[in-house]
């Protein structure tokens, strides 16, 4: 039988740099910190962050976590499985910043839509997932339970609520869209000026007095508004 000598090297700091960047990827393989669904998901959702929606790939994401594009597929089934769960990571953020709140409904109202918006501009790239993603996973769920809860105690025929959260978070979204386009309009070229034509004079008047208040006053007092017709119709 043929013998085979085993002959163990000992690494010099005085190596070539060659060696000494295999043996820096051996090391970073053996200390690497193990996948997981979440660290996933994070890395997605900052690779989202950086570049936006459109950039995010599998082989791009593997190359961040440092692993093949494959190894992904052990913790999420696919990349339509992958931005469910980085939904689920910003709604997290959402139910973080809501807690546990005390008031009345319309204060909770309140702190969920300042929770969501603070969530969405954290994460804008990502707003399009909040809106469009499918809302029975984990975190969509979640949200739905938090809406309705707001109203315990308040009534017990929900038809009045769910009217109420639909109208509510139409004009969180729609506000948080057109933010977004506005941002990204000026981000494309910040020194347009728009010159109106004569006669439209009245429209340089109200754009005068949209700017007198801040986009989150304007916020704010929208919503103040939409609160109080909700409880005029619903709950007086």
């Amino acid at each position: 039988m043929a013998r085979v000598q085993v002959r163990l090297v000992q690494f010099e700091p005085t190596s070539s740099p060659r060696v000494l960047e295999a043996y820096t990827r051996a090391m970073t393989v053996v200390e690497r910190e193990p996948l997981t669904r979440s660290r996933v998901a994070s890395a997605a959702l900052s690779l989202i962050d950086e570049n936006g929606l459109d950039a995010l790939s599998m082989r791009k994401l593997g190359a961040v976590l440092g692993v093949e594009a494959m190894s992904l597929y052990n913790h999420v089934n696919n990349k339509d499985d992958l931005l469910n769960a980085v939904t689920d990571l910003v709604y997290a953020e959402i139910f973080r910043s809501y807690g546990k709140p005390a008031g009345d409904w319309r204060e909770k109202a309140r702190r969920l839509a300042a929770s969501y918006v603070h969530a969405a501009e954290a994460h804008p790239e990502s707003l399009p997932l909040l809106i469009d993603r499918p809302g029975d996973t984990p975190g969509g769920l979640q949200l739905m339970d938090r809406v309705a809860s707001i109203f315990d105690g308040v009534t017990d025929d929900l038809r009045a609520p769910a009217l109420a959260f639909s109208a509510v978070s139409a004009y969180v979204v729609g506000t948080l869209i057109q933010e977004r386009s506005a941002a990204q309009a000026e981000s494309a070229d910040p020194s347009t000026v728009v010159e109106l034509p004569d006669g439209f004079e009245a429209v340089a008047r109200f754009r005068a007095a949209l700017r007198t208040r801040s986009v989150a006053e304007r916020f704010d007092e929208g919503l103040e508004a939409m609160l109080d017709g909700i409880e005029a119709r619903y709950f007086s």
